[in-house]
């Protein structure tokens, strides 16, 4: 039973999201995602419907096409509709001891009946592993997919607290900026006045020195 062994293996190794992940990173309120758990529960994975409810990465890649659709305009069947030929049914345990069935067939009923027939059963058997080979190489796309689109967004959100950080520094930069200019004015101002009044005072000075002067001329 070695495919069976791969096949737990990998359902083992699934990584789970909770409902404030997947609505974080769809940009939507938890109770939308809820809703649509509820409207498109044939598209989704059992793990949905658990308590509390869990979400594979073909889940996330399920919940895209139909937030896709929707922001479109399309209504819940035409969702429906266009979902049904585009999904991929993740490998069942049974599927794959269907496969190892047949191909265990072939290898026993191998002498008993016709080669061509014994072909066939051969050729269906690689089909089938082929194709469970192929869906589960898929779903390992998908994982790195959404693993990436994650980091992507936290990438993002890391961003944009920087580029407001950087913003807030500015903002403060700017408003001590304009209150040491206005100090400084402040300051030109009032060395200004004082400028003024030391020429009156000066003025003054020259005017009483002269009239002494004067003064002194007439009775000298």
């Amino acid at each position: 039973m070695p495919n069976d062994q791969a096949i737990s293996y990998t359902d083992a190794m699934e990584y789970f999201y909770s409902v404030a992940e997947v609505a974080s990173h769809l940009q939507i309120q938890p109770e939308t995602l809820r809703q649509w758990n509820q409207r498109f529960a044939q598209f989704l994975s059992t793990e949905v419907v658990a308590l509390p409810p869990r979400y594979t990465s073909a889940d996330i890649a399920v919940l895209l096409t139909i937030q896709k659709y929707l922001d479109q305009g399309f209504h819940d069947d035409e969702v429906r509709s266009r979902l049904i030929p585009k999904r991929i049914m993740p490998p069942t345990s049974s599927t794959a001891l269907a496969a190892n069935e047949t191909h265990g067939l072939v290898l026993s009923d191998n002498l008993g009946m016709p080669q061509v027939v014994a072909d066939l059963l051969s050729t269906i058997a690689n089909s089938q592993q082929s194709v469970l080979s192929g869906q589960s190489t898929v779903r390992d796309i998908v994982n790195v997919m959404v693993q990436d689109n994650f980091n992507l967004k936290d990438e993002n959100r890391k961003l944009r607290d920087r580029v407001l950080e950087l913003e807030r520094v500015f903002a403060e930069y700017q408003r001590r900026e304009e209150t040491r200019k206005e100090r400084l004015e402040g300051r030109m101002r009032g060395l200004e006045q004082t400028v003024m009044a030391l020429q009156q005072q000066t003025a003054q000075i020259v005017q009483a020195l002269r009239q002494r002067q004067r003064r002194r001329g007439w009775f000298g």
